[in-house]
C-alpha cells in the first residue's frame, strides 16, 4: 500500500515535468522524445535518490552529468540543437 500512495504522490511531480519540458520546447511531433527526457530524468532522479539523504559531491555531480546527458540525448533526438560542421583554420 506504501508504494501505491508513492506513486499517487508523484503525480503533480510528473505532471509538473511534463508541463516544464512542454513549455521549453514547444515542439510538433516529438512527443516520444519528451517522454523519454521525462523519464529519464525520473530514472536519474531515483538513482541519485538511492544515495540517501546525505549525498557528497561526486554523487550529486554524477547525477548531474546524467540529467545533462539524458537532456541534452532528448533535444538533439528532436532537433532542438543544430549541429555544424567544424571550420578549418587552415
Amino acid at each position: 500500500m506504501k508504494t501505491f500512495l508513492n506513486i499517487l504522490n508523484s503525480i503533480p511531480a510528473v505532471i509538473g515535468a511534463v508541463q516544464t519540458v512542454e513549455s521549453a520546447f514547444p515542439l510538433p511531433q516529438v512527443g516520444q522524445q519528451k517522454l523519454n527526457l521525462v523519464l529519464g530524468l525520473a530514472g536519474a532522479a531515483y538513482d541519485v535518490a538511492q544515495a540517501g539523504e546525505e549525498i557528497n559531491k561526486g554523487q550529486l555531480l554524477s547525477g548531474v552529468q546524467a540529467i545533462t546527458t539524458i537532456t541534452v540525448a532528448a533535444l538533439n533526438a528532436a532537433g532542438v540543437f543544430s549541429h555544424t560542421a567544424s571550420v578549418s583554420s587552415k
